[in-house]
């Protein structure tokens, strides 16, 4: 699909890449962090089956040297729940209920992470969005603009609140092309920044200047869907990671997180670290539609002034956010 090229509102802009979200370990916990760096996920919706790849064979996080089991697991998209366990899984103080697939999946990640670790299912489960991220809760609702406040008042015309899976504090993750170029320029010695590092699923081009997506409060894209973005993401450690090794770049790479943090600490929730990107959310008629690479796309609310992160327990005002 072509790409819009005509100004519109504030800015028209097209899809350049779309990502699956991988899976990352809490914040604040930086080894278990680069250690999921050496396993690659893919998707089969053909067939619908996950595989998953340890790629830490001969790497210092290699603990795994008298395993013979193959490296790579395979497990169907939506898997049986019959007979599993149930536990409660707690990501970000946000808990849910979800299956535990059992001691074969368990054993295969617990032998390459040297630690106990449970794969599990969260079914149709789903978890609360916390603080005022979710358009469509009463936090969001405050500060959201006056159609949309009026509208939740109307039983047939009010969303439902937004809720999430496993996607860790949103459904969607936005970056911008020109933001990464931007964090490329940091870097010496011909590093480039690899976007994937900053694990979006959904990357635009077309912005005006880096970092405008700072005040960008909702896309439209081709086609009418329409996506709120409601919060920053603020980075921790992890976008230094080096895929290869699991752990820190050891070129200029490696310092992309503290060349950001001198001047991309720009959320006065999380006033400690740098923010690169933004949350999105999809509801109502959106949910369902799909996107491709060279959509449309156009910025059809800026804000005034950038949001505050404000998820409990990760904010500046909470218990885990420390001073770096």
């Amino acid at each position: 699909m072509a790409a819009v090229s005509a100004l519109c509102f504030a800015l028209v802009s097209a899809v350049a890449y779309l990502f699956l979200s991988s899976a990352k370990s809490h914040r604040g916990d930086e080894l278990k962090i680069t250690q999921m760096a050496l396993f690659a996920t893919s998707v089969d919706y053909e067939n619908s089956q996950v595989s998953v790849e340890w790629k830490g064979r001969g790497t210092n996080f290699d603990v795994a040297k008298d395993i013979e089991t193959p490296d790579t697991i395979s497990f169907p998209l939506k898997p049986s729940t019959t007979g599993c366990e149930k536990i409660e899984v707690n990501l970000h103080t946000s808990t849910t209920t979800a299956y535990d697939l059992g001691e074969t999946f368990a054993t295969w990640f617990a032998d390459r992470l040297g630690f106990e670790a449970r794969l599990v299912f969260i079914g149709d489960g789903s978890r609360p969005v916390l603080g005022s991220l979710a358009p469509n809760s009463p936090g969001g609702l405050r500060r959201t603009r006056l159609f949309n406040r009026v509208r939740s008042f109307l039983p047939f015309l009010a969303y439902p609140v937004e809720r999430l899976a496993f996607n860790d504090i949103a459904h969607y993750l936005v970056v911008t092309e020109e933001s990464n170029d931007q964090v490329s320029s940091r870097l010496t010695d011909g590093c480039k920044m690899d976007v994937t590092k900053f694990r979006p699923n959904i990357v635009v081009k077309g912005a005006s200047a880096p970092f405008v997506e700072d005040f960008w409060g909702e896309l439209t894209f081709e086609g009418g869907l329409r996506m709120p973005l409601t919060a920053n993401c603020y980075r921790c450690q992890s976008i230094t990671v080096d895929y290869d090794t699991g752990a820190t770049a050891t070129d200029d790479r490696g310092m992309a997180w503290k060349k950001l943090n001198k001047d991309r600490r720009v959320d006065a929730g999380a006033k400690y670290s740098p923010v690169f990107g933004r949350y999105g959310y999809c509801f109502g008629t959106a949910t369902g539609k799909t996107l491709e690479i060279g959509q449309g796309v156009t910025v059809t609310h800026v804000n005034a002034k950038r949001t505050i992160f404000d998820w409990p327990h990760l904010t500046t005002f909470g218990t885990t956010q420390t001073k770096k």
